[in-house]
């Protein structure tokens, strides 16, 4: 395998790194930070609209609030970022023995509009593609939420819209957005892939399909022509069998990616090989990311989910790093040590109602150093720690 100018490309069934190395992806996600989920969140808009806290919903309750003036609004959301996820954290992320981080962000962290990025707007994702390199760890940009919603999920940032599909304005709008983030990152080695859309669909309730591979051609071909370089990640949402081959598009240098939550009494190894049986099933001929997945409460599904990876080749990013276990009463599991690799404990603030210095306070108290390690971070550490990836 040649190298690609320093780049990870993705060539047959398997990724490369820039001397042409073949490369495994394992790492976690940086879920909560730029994308706040209400059900792990330290943010609430009780008795605004529907009560859900989403990011459209949280930016609105906070232009609602006599409390706050505009100016302060971006304040208090730099405030959360700049906290939420430290230098230290990807230091962390390093000793551990992982080389990747998947950064999670939506439009409504780089414009105002929903369209042109606005001053500054990449000016955190660029700190974290530096902490990053720092590091030595690798970087997967991740859209969680386009213009109009690609899923009407609450981690898209909106649950009230599912408006980017039927709507020829707003997939325009995201294909500028992605031609904006390709410019942007172009000559970053650190950057390890573009993952276009997470977890799409082609209807609300109706998983992926032809619907979504259009629109993904459509991505991709505006990328390319701004960015030949870098590997484009493709999700198959939920299902590999709800996905489309490359080849009908004539693609080069893609990943698939799906994401495991095994939400059924099967266990996780049966779950494991049903998607193994899929993906072979499918004949895709391309590499694979999990880039998201959980093992929930053992041990051993965790060590033996990594082993299944590991010889399948597949990379991996588990979700989620860090995760507040206040909110454990939405029913996502949250508050048992499940979810991330650490937890921190902040009741979730108001921001329809709160104060400014409330919500300053609320925000500057989500560090890692006020979190405690979980049993999942254990189980990181008997997998990784000392080890060579």
């Amino acid at each position: 395998m040649e190298s690609k100018m320093g780049y990870v490309y993705a060539e047959g069934t398997s990724l490369y790194d820039g001397d042409g190395k073949k490369l495994v992806l394992k790492g976690v996600n940086l879920g909560d930070w730029f994308v706040q989920e209400f059900w792990m969140a330290s943010s609430c808009v009780d008795g605004f609209q529907t009560g859900i806290y989403t990011q459209s919903r949280g930016i609105a309750a906070m232009r609602d609030n006599p409390n706050l003036q505009e100016g302060q609004i971006r304040e208090l959301e730099a405030f959360y970022i700049d906290t939420f996820i430290q230098e230290a954290d990807f230091k962390r992320i390093r000793d551990l023995g992982l080389n990747v981080v998947r950064i999670n962000f939506s439009v409504y962290n780089l414009t105002d509009g929903g369209e042109n990025v606005r001053e500054k707007g990449f000016e955190k994702l660029d700190w974290a593609v530096d902490m990053a390199e720092k590091y030595g760890l690798y970087v997967v940009l991740d859209l969680h939420g386009a213009i109009g919603s690609q899923n009407m999920d609450h981690h898209s940032g909106d649950d009230a819209h599912f408006n980017l599909f039927g709507s020829s304005e707003n997939r325009c709008k995201t294909v500028h957005l992605w031609e904006q983030i390709a410019e942007h990152f172009k000559e970053s080695r650190t950057v390890a892939g573009y993952d276009l859309l997470n977890e799409p669909r082609r209807k609300k309730h109706r998983y992926g399909g032809k619907v979504c591979f259009d629109f993904y051609d459509e991505l991709y071909r505006a990328v390319r022509k701004i960015d030949p370089n870098h590997m484009i990640i493709v999700e198959c949402f939920s299902f590999p069998n709800h996905g489309a081959d490359s080849r009908d598009y004539g693609w080069k240098n893609v990943c698939y990616e799906y994401h495991i939550y095994n939400l059924t009494p099967l266990s996780q190894m049966t779950c494991l090989r049903f998607y193994r049986f899929l993906h072979e099933k499918m004949g895709y001929e391309a590499p694979v990311y999990i880039g998201e997945w959980n093992a929930w409460g053992r041990d051993k599904d965790w060590q033996r989910t990594f082993d299944f990876f590991d010889r399948l080749g597949w990379s991996y990013t588990s979700w989620t790093y860090k995760v507040n276990r206040y909110p454990a009463d939405h029913g996502v599991r949250a508050g048992r040590g499940s979810w991330g690799l650490l937890e921190i404990d902040v009741k979730p603030v108001n921001l329809h109602t709160a104060t400014y210095e409330e919500i300053k306070k609320t925000y500057l108290s989500v560090g890692s150093e006020n979190a405690k390690e979980t049993h999942v971070y254990d189980s990181y550490k008997k997998r990784f720690l000392n080890k060579i990836n």
